[in-house]
């Protein structure tokens, strides 16, 4: 994946004020700009927590996205609609809005990174009777690190307008609700990329269960059989990808899983060729399994090796109770 910033401005939405601090012009994109930028941008495109959204029918930001090819005009006005919102509703808080121009794989792609103030701390020098005293003082307009987390920000893409958002809900007016998809942007408020990943991973682990009742390690095998497939994709999977894998190494549990997916809550079939993400941290986690004992000790196992009688066996007792059995130890 190649990500290329081609202009960047920055907005002040400090809700301590009257009006927001609109940039007139877009900032000087140094080497360690453009890698903060990159960064996060990369991070969101990977995270499993942000959701797949499309536009309303009457969405006022994908008419403006359509007609407005005023990079910093478009960038005010969109600075200007969540500033007001943010203004009303001071439990938002204020931060500074990030508005950035850029491809991904020669696509374009707009970039709204709302950088949410942080509370930080720093030295501070005074001149107490002509000699220098050094403290300590708050700075609360501190914005993410670059190596931290961006907690609400937008990647829309302008072949098709579709949107990967990462948003938070907020108390307003006496509830918890989401406010960037339904007011600011108007979109769907779809559900989060590892939702939908849960969905796919129980409904293929229980089709095996059903189809394959011998099969003692289901979950740890399917984990593993997705794991695979998004690790060969770019971080992505699809249920049609799933499906076709079950096909072949499960041909029995394919029927089952379709009828999982089909009674899901959070999948629609006629998605299936729609790719879900998988963040690089959960395709480790599902390469492996954590085993604890009674005893509070935990063992962590390849997947791959779960099955394999020459390396772990699980040893099944009269009283129901498992031992586990790990074979050629090297001390």
């Amino acid at each position: 994946m190649e990500i290329i910033i081609h202009q960047a401005i920055l907005h002040v939405l400090d809700t301590t004020l009257d009006a927001p601090v609109l940039s007139g012009g877009g900032m000087e994109l140094t080497a360690e700009k453009t890698a903060y930028l990159q960064n996060h941008i990369e991070k969101l495109l990977a995270s499993d927590e942000i959701r797949q959204c499309r536009p309303l029918p009457d969405s006022a930001f994908r008419n403006e996205l359509e007609h407005n090819q005023d990079f910093i005009d478009l960038s005010c006005r969109i600075a200007g609609v969540l500033f007001d919102y943010m203004h009303a509703h001071t439990t938002i808080p204020g931060a500074d809005l990030a508005v950035v121009d850029f491809t991904r794989d020669g696509a374009p792609w707009l970039g709204i990174l709302k950088l949410n103030y942080k509370n930080g701390y720093t030295h501070y020098t005074e001149t107490v009777e002509g000699a220098p005293v050094n403290s300590i003082i708050q700075q609360r307009a501190c914005l993410p690190t670059q190596s931290g987390k961006v907690e609400e920000g937008a990647l829309v893409d302008l072949t098709d307008y579709s949107m990967r958002l990462l948003e938070k809900k907020y108390d307003i007016d006496g509830h918890k609700e989401f406010y960037l998809s339904s007011v600011v942007f108007q979109y769907t408020q779809a559900e989060p990329e590892k939702k939908k990943l849960q969905a796919i991973q129980e409904a293929a682990a229980q089709a095996v269960k059903d189809a394959y009742e011998d099969e003692p390690h289901a979950d740890a095998q399917v984990a593993m059989l997705i794991a695979n497939q998004a690790a060969d994709n770019d971080n992505k999977v699809t249920v049609e990808q799933v499906r076709r894998q079950l096909a072949e190494e499960y041909p029995l549990a394919a029927v089952p899983f379709d009828d999982y997916v089909e009674k899901s809550d959070v999948l629609e079939p006629a998605q299936a060729q729609q790719p879900v993400t998988v963040s690089p941290a959960r395709i480790r986690r599902m390469e492996s399994r954590s085993i604890h004992t009674a005893s509070g000790i935990e063992v962590k196992i390849p997947t791959e090796i779960l099955s394999e009688d020459s390396a772990v066996e699980f040893l099944h007792a009269e009283d129901g109770s498992v031992s586990l059995l790990i074979k050629n130890v090297i001390l």
